[in-house]
């Protein structure tokens, strides 16, 4: 049976996109782990498996890869973020002890497995990223401010009305500038800042009584 034109079309289209979530892929976990000043074209074409000339048929130049690959560096750390809640949840319900979301995420978010995640290329970009954002250009800069913002966004979901988009703010700041710092550190001091500032920021933002203090001032705040 002869293949119509559409469909051979179509096929084209969809090895196309495969080839270009691939590129992404391969540049997204570049820049996470070496930084922005590391993508060049060449590397990831080459790491991707695919010829230098390639390139061009996906995007017009490196900043344009630059900021998809932030955007899908953003996507793709929410993305194992959504399914580390979702593992959570199973077993803390299986363990008849459940944890709010917003908890869950603290946890994950200040784990020993996100804080040396950038060493593999993965995690949360913000953290990993965040300190070279402003040295973007002016698109790149408004992807990182989309990134950012959802990171802000779900810590509002997740409060489930109980956090306020300033405290939500502060939350992903304090959790973005622990892990940027302890990875500065060793190893072992690494660790223990990272379990004191977990408990604190759960204090912060799961203790009713400070909860409301804390919104409180800030209605207060002009």
């Amino acid at each position: 049976m002869a293949i119509s034109g559409k469909a051979v079309d179509a096929k084209k289209e969809s090895k196309k996109e495969l080839t270009h979530q691939r590129i992404l892929a391969t540049a997204a976990k570049i820049i996470r782990r070496d930084g922005f000043e590391a993508l060049a074209v060449a590397d990831v074409m080459k790491q991707a498996g695919l010829t230098h000339g390639g390139f061009y048929a996906h995007f017009a130049n490196r900043d344009a890869l630059l900021a998809e690959a932030l955007a899908y560096a953003g996507t793709d750390s929410q993305g194992a973020m959504e399914n580390g809640l979702a593992l959570q949840c199973l077993s803390t319900t299986a363990a008849n002890q459940p944890a709010s979301e917003l908890q869950t995420f603290i946890e994950l978010y200040l784990s020993e497995q996100h804080l040396f995640a950038a060493q593999s290329g993965v995690g949360c970009p913000v953290a990993a990223l965040g300190g070279e954002f402003h040295r973007l250009d002016e698109h790149s800069q408004t992807v990182a401010a989309k990134v950012v913002t959802a990171l802000v966004e779900r810590l509002v979901q997740l409060g489930e009305g109980n956090i306020s988009k300033q405290q939500a703010f502060l939350c992903s700041s304090a959790m973005v500038g622990v892990i940027q710092l302890a990875r500065a550190l060793d190893r072992s001091e690494a660790l223990v800042y990272l379990d004191s500032s977990r408990q604190l920021l759960l204090e912060q933002f799961l203790t009713p009584a400070v909860m409301n203090s804390s919104i409180e001032f800030l209605n207060k705040t002009p």
